[in-house]
């Protein structure tokens, strides 16, 4: 526990000062944690004898992460974006299914079709899924924020609401777990109980609900649709996560974090709540143009 409370202090210093700082440095960082995560993913696959094809899914993964953070020099609208990442997914997922069938003819590796959808699946975990951490920390759906204490951008203080969520979520249902825990709640991850998963829940959707409305100032019922959205696929995120591991065999995807286990034990509850916030914050602020 010690070793795990000193990393998530370490952690969440480099966190603050990556995030505030936003830009360049933020999008190196969420890349360098894409291509960590496609490694981790990587040995996991090979861990069953499946191997995942690195020069066009590892690739593949990091330019979709690249392309995010480009569209924010290039002051590119989200959606061309989007189709760019898009464009992008579809090409490698193509490039990849050959690099599989080039191995197959040529050196005869085994497993074409399992290792062609693992190397799909991971292009899109490991690198679809991290794009919109940046999508979603540059998103210019508001105006900037003052706090008092500081101006955020916009889409830095979703950003935190959606990091501050996600963490409340794990945080309640851990401690909440241990303390009261008596039901097991999933099969995929047993030491995951019910009521640890309700105090999560509520926990969760309660600190997002009320971030929602202090910092961004937005009507009642989008609060409530950004705080379900964040507590229902922050433990689905880590469920997901949990499967992965299982159906390889993996008891941590990798020990980059002491204590806490590799990039995708840390980020999995992110990668799903990132990308569902983003869409739903593009949809309120359509609606809000729309009503104006």
């Amino acid at each position: 526990m010690l070793t795990r409370i000193i990393t998530g202090v370490i952690g969440i210093i480099a966190a603050v000062g990556i995030i505030t700082k936003g830009g360049m440095l933020f999008n190196a960082a969420v890349a360098v944690l894409a291509a960590v995560a496609w490694y981790e993913y990587n040995k996991m696959v090979e861990n069953k004898g499946y191997h995942a094809y690195t020069l066009t899914g590892g690739v593949g993964a990091l330019l979709m992460v690249l392309v995010a953070g480009a569209g924010y020099y290039f002051e590119l609208e989200g959606v061309y974006t989007l189709a760019f990442i898009v464009m992008l997914t579809a090409l490698f997922f193509i490039f990849s299914t050959i690099e599989g069938l080039w191995l197959h003819c040529n050196r005869g590796e085994q497993h074409w079709a399992e290792n062609s959808a693992l190397t799909a699946w991971g292009m899109l975990y490991c690198g679809l899924l991290f794009a919109h951490i940046i999508l979603l920390r540059t998103f210019d759906g508001g105006p900037h924020i003052d706090l008092g204490f500081r101006v955020f951008e916009y889409g830095e203080i979703c950003l935190w609401i959606v990091l501050l969520g996600t963490w409340a979520s794990d945080t309640f249902a851990y401690f909440f777990g241990r303390a009261f825990g008596k039901t097991p709640f999933c099969s995929v991850s047993p030491k995951k109980s019910f009521e640890g998963a309700v105090c999560g829940f509520v926990g969760c959707f309660v600190t997002v609900l009320f971030l929602c409305i202090i910092c961004l100032g937005i009507a009642l019922w989008h609060a409530v649709a950004v705080a379900l959205a964040v507590a229902i696929f922050a433990p689905v995120g880590d469920l997901i996560e949990s499967i992965v591991k299982r159906s390889f065999d993996i008891k941590d995807s990798g020990k980059i974090f002491p204590g806490h286990g590799g990039v995708l034990d840390r980020f999995d509850s992110l990668l799903f709540t990132a990308p569902v916030v983003y869409y739903l914050l593009m949809i309120i602020s359509a609606l809000s143009m729309f009503q104006e």
